[in-house]
């Protein structure tokens, strides 16, 4: 029987080939790191007792404190300003076309079921993913990310909502893009399984015919046998085996699953706890608050007032838009990120680590984004080493350039317009991170984390001016005329 040709994918070990025989070709039997999914709680979890009895717990409690008495007080000052509790032109403009942003969502989603047609279709070796396969996928993958951001541009949204659209389609794109790439990986190993369990005894039988093994035999079945273990680890996780995980049920789950890297079993938690979702619920809900009194009351003003300079505009955003962020990230990896995790009882919560914390951009991009971290490690960095055969710094860059080019992509869309400054703003992390791994940064944590604190404090403002304002000036042009 021939030996199919196998190319490495991401999670596919280097494939060598032997003339004598055309089944003796075998993997390199290494395994690749293997992702480490373990019950963990995040660190701002009020059931995490690690952090509940932290040193600086009492910090936290402060916080909160002070962010419900600057709401107070933003509130009162409103009133007595305009005579309302809080403006509602905000509001209006996140809501505009939320029913149509509601089904085309559900659209976008619905489209991604295609991924367990075509996994099936690799699984019953109707198309080999080492040729077709990957190709299809791909296709596949551009252009459902085209049409998206088509229709994002044909229903004209604002940009809140093109912002969010956009944001869950690369989502969905990462999250099939990992489905589809270890499911054909182990379609491949399949029948190369299935191969060598056939091929085995006849080779047995027909060398036996000859007498007993030469050395170099039993070498060869040796390796054999060894290349039959290590594809049978492969085709296993924890208690699912494959190709029992392609199922509609499995991939429904995965959706629900927080992790952008697929893996066929998950640890679980023991049941759903309905208490904990209601008050993460709450809290996305008390944050958003916060979050929404600072963009109205603290942000656009500043940033549609046309008589202010851009340095002011800096100087003014500092503290609201550092506040954003930090309430972003609340919301996203402690609020949104556990209620799925519990909706889907998936225990691995380590969705951040104390990016606060951090000395240099590398590590802070290593922290602050676990789930985009670890796909784009695994389906980016390591894939451009395997099949690239770069370096790790070569590799190091394409997977920073390869995530500017997503937020720009993004940005491309909210503004309508191409700039590049996110972009270039993001790819000189790359020296910022060669300078911050010099001996003299190092050694001294305060210098670096004050250096990381100071681009915190001065890029999304500095980012807002120069996309946002443009963007704010044309609606309010045309929505004056």
């Amino acid at each position: 029987m021939p030996a199919p040709s196998i190319t490495r994918t991401a999670t596919a070990p280097v494939v060598s080939t032997q003339e004598k025989d055309p089944i003796i070709y075998r993997f390199k039997l290494s395994k690749k790191r293997p992702l480490q999914f373990k019950a963990r709680l995040t660190q701002f979890d009020l059931s995490n007792t690690d952090a509940s009895n932290g040193t600086f717990r009492g910090f936290y409690t402060l916080f909160w404190i002070a962010m419900g008495f600057y709401v107070i007080q933003t509130v009162v000052r409103c009133y007595e300003q305009e005579g309302i509790l809080l403006s509602l032109g905000f509001y209006r403009l996140i809501s505009k076309d939320s029913l149509a942003l509601l089904i085309s969502d559900a659209t976008m989603v619905s489209m991604t079921l295609f991924s367990v047609l075509f996994s099936k279709l690799m699984v019953w070796g109707v198309i080999p993913y080492d040729t077709v396969g990957y190709i299809i996928q791909h296709t596949c993958q551009v252009v459902f990310l085209f049409v998206n951001i088509y229709w994002t541009f044909w229903r004209d949204w604002p940009w809140v909502q093109s912002g969010f659209f956009t944001m869950h389609t690369i989502v969905m794109m990462m999250k099939t893009h990992s489905y589809t790439v270890l499911n054909g990986d182990l379609s491949v190993k399949l029948r190369r399984l299935e191969q060598l369990k056939e091929y085995i005894p006849k080779w047995t039988a027909k060398n036996k015919a000859k007498g007993s093994y030469t050395n170099e035999q039993k070498e060869e079945l040796e390796l054999m046998e060894t290349e039959i273990k290590f594809l049978e680890d492969e085709m296993v996780h924890g208690s699912t085996r494959f190709p029992n995980n392609v199922t509609l049920g499995n991939y429904l789950d995965y959706l629900l699953v927080p992790s952008l890297v697929y893996w066929m079993e998950y640890p679980r938690t023991e049941k759903i706890r309905v208490s904990y979702v209601l008050e993460k619920t709450m809290a996305t809900f008390g944050s958003f608050l916060f979050l929404y009194v600072t963009t109205e009351r603290y942000i656009l003003p500043k940033l549609y007032d046309p008589n202010m300079s851009e340095p002011r505009v800096v100087l003014e955003l500092l503290f609201s838009f550092m506040i954003n962020y930090l309430f972003i990230f609340y919301i996203i990896f402690e609020c949104i990120l556990n209620a799925f995790a519990e909706l889907s009882r998936f225990a691995d919560r380590n969705f951040y680590d104390d990016w606060w914390n951090s000395k240099t951009y590398d590590e802070f991009s290593r922290k602050w984004n676990k789930p985009v971290y670890h796909w784009l490690l695994r389906h980016v960095y390591a894939q451009s080493i395997e099949s690239l055969k770069v370096s790790k710094t070569n590799a190091t860059f394409i997977t920073f350039f390869f995530s500017s080019c997503l937020h720009e992509v993004v940005l491309i869309i909210v503004t309508k317009k191409v700039r590049l400054y996110m972009f270039t703003i993001q790819m000189l992390q790359v020296p910022l991170i060669m300078i911050g791994r010099m001996p003299f940064f190092r050694s001294r944590f305060w210098l670096g984390n004050l250096f990381f604190w100071l681009c915190m404090f001065f890029g999304p403002p500095l980012l807002g001016i120069l996309y946002c304002r443009e963007a704010f000036w044309a609606s309010w042009s045309s929505s004056s005329l």
